[in-house]
């Protein structure tokens, strides 16, 4: 009985601190999460959409001066593939043409730790218009340079649109950016 009133008499002791310690502390409490989007590293991402805005000046062998302007949406599988479609209207000596191609692009070498690099492209697909159509290639060889995600691209280009009953070659520089 003896053991008992001590222990009772302990927790009445005890009953006042911890009232007066939480009605103290009460009026702190925890910060909220921030109620906005979580961050995300975009650049650092290896898969996801991609864009690209480009211009091509090109000369080719019989038909002359020529340029277009190529626009490409697709997605990246990763450092070294990209797939995507893209339109490409232009000017072939004073006759416009619009081909619509696949194109499949990527680094030849990793990105990871360098702001150059030279990556590869490759155009398949046909074109329109009352001259100029039919089926088009383009490969191109160039330098990439900038993030893996964003980055200004230039490289030497090889035309070969097909028309009826023959075949226009041409050579062109393709500039432009890729986000």
């Amino acid at each position: 009985m003896k053991r008992l009133m001590i222990i009772f008499s302990f927790a009445l002791m005890l009953l006042p601190a911890s009232l007066f310690g939480q009605a103290r502390n009460s009026g702190y409490t925890l910060p909220d999460e921030p109620k906005r989007a979580k961050y995300i590293d975009f650049p650092s991402l290896d898969q996801g959409f991609w864009f690209a805005a480009q211009v091509t000046p090109a000369t080719f062998f019989k038909e002359g001066f020529s340029v277009r302007g190529e626009f490409v949406a697709g997605y990246r599988f990763g450092e070294f593939v990209r797939v995507g479609a893209g339109v490409s209207p232009g000017i072939i000596y004073n006759i416009f043409y619009m081909p619509i191609f696949l194109d499949v692009r990527g680094n030849i070498i990793s990105q990871e730790s360098r702001m150059a690099v030279p990556y590869w492209n490759v155009d398949l697909g046909y074109s329109i218009s009352p001259v100029y159509k039919g089926f088009y290639a383009s490969p191109t060889l160039g330098v990439r340079v900038g993030m893996p995600r964003n980055n200004f691209i230039a490289g030497l280009t090889y035309i070969a649109q097909f028309v009826p009953g023959s075949i226009c070659h041409g050579l062109g520089i393709k500039l432009g950016y890729e986000f």
